[in-house]
């Protein structure tokens, strides 16, 4: 599937060798001993906890409270000192409505990873969530790819100074578990879209929420799944992989346009431009104007064959819908 890496490991008497045997990374999660993990050099991190800024992983009776005790969680695997991370997953807390009050910058500074999960292209009462957040753009319709992208930015937006540590998202790869009326399974392009508007910003790691109660998919849907779906998400996932050596590479600012969400890097002699469609930005023709210094005539529209014409100094392609999104490739 083009995945390397288990986010929690079922604890079911299975040795950890199970898993990385086959070459994957695990973050174990404190069901596992320090002895049950050893010495394994692809066990690389402990998973903390899940939703604790909403007490779920968390035993406090409020924000504060949940806090110490996530401090505390942390302050144990730093007592391991066997080098591996803490990471954790956080939820409502980033929307800075009722939840983690006063506590979600505390929460994302004291583990070395965090992500998100707000699942909202398929739950409707997600959704309600989202647009009560006082940070999100009157009018903008939650259920699109621009949603996670933004998600990502309320994460960096309680680290100082934004994103001094990674921050990663959670998408869902089918219907999440959900019981609210009118909950939906996740389409391929709609899951691509999501995938690609937290890179672009700035996300450092995807995570798929695989459970599924959907009618599409059994329980664990990236394996549960219909050979199409499996086959989309092996190929978003190869997409993603083969363009790691530069979404690992800083990031430049360059405002290309207006109408779209856009991310700047450079590698081995060229400007990658990723862009998408961003909250209340509309499909349709965009211009990118390039920065000064990238003098390229060509634009390569990476893994779509085909390329655009540079035009005193700016180039111009489609985004039809509001999941599309273009990796370019232009000769500084």
């Amino acid at each position: 599937m083009g995945i390397n890496t288990y986010m929690g490991a079922e604890h079911d008497g299975s040795a950890l060798s199970t898993i990385t045997d086959d070459g994957l990374f695990v973050l174990a999660q404190d069901e596992w001993s320090p002895a049950e993990v050893g010495d394994d050099g692809r066990v690389v991190g402990w998973f903390v906890s899940d939703e604790c800024d909403i007490g779920l992983g968390c035993s406090g009776l409020d924000a504060a409270a949940n806090l110490v005790d996530q401090q505390g969680k942390v302050a144990r695997i730093r007592g391991l000192n066997d080098g591996r991370f803490a990471m954790a997953n956080y939820s409502n807390g980033v929307l800075d409505t009722y939840w983690a009050q006063g506590s979600m910058a505390g929460l994302m500074d004291v583990v070395d990873v965090a992500s998100v999960d707000k699942y909202a292209y398929t739950s409707p009462f997600v959704d309600d969530q989202i647009v009560h957040s006082p940070h999100w753009p009157e009018g903008a319709k939650p259920a699109t790819s621009a949603a996670y992208g933004w998600l990502v930015d309320r994460m960096r937006s309680y680290q100082d100074p934004a994103g001094n540590k990674p921050n990663w998202i959670f998408v869902e790869s089918a219907m999440p578990l959900l019981r609210d009326q009118g909950s939906l399974t996740i389409s391929m392009e709609q899951l691509e879209g999501a995938a690609w508007s937290a890179i672009i910003h700035e996300a450092r790691g995807l995570a798929y929420f695989q459970h599924n109660n959907g009618t599409r998919c059994g329980f664990y849907s990236l394996v549960d799944c219909d050979a199409e779906r499996l086959s989309g998400i092996r190929a978003i996932n190869k997409g993603i992989t083969a363009l790691a050596p530069v979404l690992n590479t800083q990031s430049y600012q360059h405002r290309f346009n207006t109408t779209t969400e856009t991310m700047l890097k450079t590698y081995e002699g060229s400007a990658y431009i990723f862009a998408g469609i961003g909250l209340g930005q509309s499909p349709g023709a965009k211009a990118f104007n390039l920065p000064v210094g990238v003098t390229g005539s060509i634009v390569e529209v990476v893994g779509e064959n085909r390329t655009l014409t540079v035009v005193d100094g700016s180039f111009t392609d489609t985004f039809a819908s509001e999941f599309s999104h273009h990796t370019y490739k232009v000769a500084i």
